[in-house]
């Protein structure tokens, strides 16, 4: 059975519910549980083994999707959307920072009073903010708001004298005000005069005092005097909506503190961190179908967990190095090892490469640095990227490589006229091959000062819990890959001199009116160098992604044939058999 990992879902019969698992104990004695279905924010704590058990004897199922997850193209979320989601995540952010304090009753009241009386939020958004957040995977993407079209979008009700605007005020409040352009104007004075540091609520009772409120000039003195004014005043609901409206005081997007590069070094346990490097290997490859043909040094990225060593995922990539190809290293880190590499023609055990999951947190090499922080990472899986890695530092699992061939610079020299001893003679899919083979060497074979990674790696699952992320593999995928635009033609979705179709394309009958009415262009999320898989994106839907496959120009009502994969013969026993089988010239 799968070890229980943070954000599973367990689904029971009876009574029938499902189960988000919210966090476990470093020592895996226990863990906080949310029932995604109910309307209060509570959890409740459970023995991490109660749950094990339940799952064990057939009580409980672990669903292997989770039907809750919200993920979207960032590219094509509204504006209004996006800013809705960052306002609700700050919040959340910093409450859920302290556990498992916010997963206790009575510290979570606590908590949720001392930001409302900070910050001037009342308490049912707030719950409604965690409660939304732990229902749907506990990702910032969560916060997106449901609705799409609700009353006179974006337009500001005009204001009727005698006719009070918003909802009726509770029995016993005053009537209010209509808020009109030149009180607008009194509260982004008085929120911009205020000092930074100083809460919504106190900039209020400040405006209060100073704007509303009889004012008069002493003819003796020259002095302005002020007098109580108690009709007329806005409420402070009124004064933080229209400042939310007039886009004042909007928050910086302060991130959550982060640990030094010392502290996430130190993390102990699987799965806390990982990092991601790069290093051009001075190999120059062939192509697949012209193996005259040089194609240049191939670029390894290579993502590895902090606490064990552990090479979690690769990626090879001819194209110059860059965030949006180091990114599908991490896109690896979540596949199915045994399969991934079995369709490169390496057959190993599952129990070599266990690692299927996303990290708490990401460390980047500035060289590699993504412009918008990883926003896809952050928002789709609550992955944070900061930078850190000194590029010429030594890396662990580089001798493993180095011993199959030599390591240059990312900006490597272009290609002379002598060619070495490798060059010109394996094309990509050999050389993924090769450093397959380097990965499973430095995974699995002890170092000289302590166990080898996988030991570390298995030994932390156990032992100290872990900060593991597991999600669909074709999900993470998707949401990696780089965007392009492509073509809709009569002939299919054209990617350079790729055809795709679709299921949608084809109940719509794209292909048809490409022929009637011209053409138009769509989004691909796709990999160049594999471009046997590809996902339409779709602005109007960005929640909703669409597999492509591959098809002939003409044909688009059916898919290229694909060859079966390799089967290799039965797994050899224990995690370090088939090792021995690759790579026996290498074990001493």
């Amino acid at each position: 059975m799968r070890t229980l990992l943070r954000n599973d879902l367990l689904q029971y019969e009876s009574p029938r519910r499902i189960v988000r698992i919210l966090w476990i104990a470093p020592d895996r004695g226990s863990a906080y549980v949310f029932d995604v279905a109910a309307r209060a924010c509570e959890a409740r704590q459970v023995r991490l083994a109660t749950l094990e058990d339940d799952v064990a004897v057939g009580r409980a199922n672990r669903l292997a999707e989770d039907p809750y997850l919200v993920a979207a193209d960032q590219a094509a979320l509204p504006p209004r959307h996006v800013e809705l989601r960052d306002r609700a995540w700050q919040i959340v952010a910093e409450l859920t920072a302290q556990e498992p304090g916010i997963y206790q009753a009575r510290r979570r009241g606590q908590l949720i009073a001392a930001y409302t009386e900070r910050h001037g939020i009342s308490h049912p958004t707030i719950y409604r903010y965690l409660r939304r957040y732990w229902q749907r995977g506990q990702t910032p993407n969560a916060l997106l708001p449901d609705y799409g079209n609700s009353g006179a979008r974006g337009k500001t009700r005009a204001s009727t004298a005698g006719i009070q605007r918003g909802r009726p005020r509770k029995d016993g409040a005053p009537p209010g005000v209509n808020v009109n352009e030149a009180m607008r104007r009194i509260f982004r004075v008085a929120a911009t005069t205020g000092v930074t540091y100083q809460s919504r609520r106190t900039l209020y009772d400040a405006m209060l005092g100073d704007f509303f409120c009889r004012r008069a000039i002493d003819a003796a003195t020259g002095r302005v005097t002020r007098a109580a004014q108690p009709e007329g005043a806005p409420s402070f609901g009124q004064f933080g909506y229209w400042l939310e409206q007039d886009k004042v005081l909007q928050p910086p997007g302060r991130p959550l503190p982060l640990p030094p590069d010392a502290a996430v070094a130190q993390s102990g346990k699987p799965g806390a961190a990982f990092r991601l490097d790069a290093v051009r290997a001075d190999v120059c490859l062939v192509a697949r179908g012209d193996r005259d043909r040089l194609v240049g040094r191939p670029v390894v990225y290579v993502a590895s967990d902090i606490f064990s060593g552990m090479v979690a995922g690769l990626y090879i990539s001819l194209e110059q190095p860059s965030w949006q190809q180091a990114v599908l290293a991490l896109a690896h880190c979540a596949a199915d090892k045994a399969r991934a590499c079995e369709r490169l023609g390496r057959p190993i055990a599952a129990a070599d490469w266990p690692c299927r999951h996303l990290p708490e947190l990401l460390v980047v090499p500035g060289a590699l640095r993504p412009l918008d922080g990883g926003g896809a990472l952050r928002n789709n899986f609550g992955v944070r990227c900061i930078s850190g890695t000194p590029e010429n530092e030594t890396l662990p699992w580089r001798a493993a490589l180095e011993r199959r061939c030599a390591l240059l610079p990312l900006q490597a020299p272009a290609t002379g006229a002598q060619l070495g001893a490798l060059d010109g003679v394996l094309d990509i899919d050999q050389f993924s091959r090769l450093v397959i083979d380097a990965a499973l060497e430095h995974n699995l074979l002890p170092a000289a000062a302590g166990p080898a990674p996988l030991q570390l790696w298995d030994w932390g699952m156990r032992q100290r819990g872990a900060a593991l992320k597991q999600y669909r593999e074709d999900l993470v995928h998707c949401l990696l890959l780089p965007v392009h635009e492509a073509l809709v033609t009569p002939e299919g979705i054209r990617l350079h001199d790729t055809y795709y179709s679709c299921a949608r394309a084809v109940e719509e009958r794209w292909f048809e009116r490409a022929r009637l009415r011209g053409r138009w262009t769509v989004r691909l999320a796709c990999d160049l160098a594999n471009v046997d898989s590809a996902y339409l994106l779709d602005p109007a839907t960005p929640l909703q992604f669409h597999r492509c496959h591959v098809t002939e120009p003409g044909s688009v009502q059916r898919p290229l044939a694909v060859m079966p994969a390799m089967r290799p013969g039965p797994a050899p026993a224990g995690p370090y058999a088939s090792y021995a089988r690759i790579v026996g010239g290498f074990v001493s």
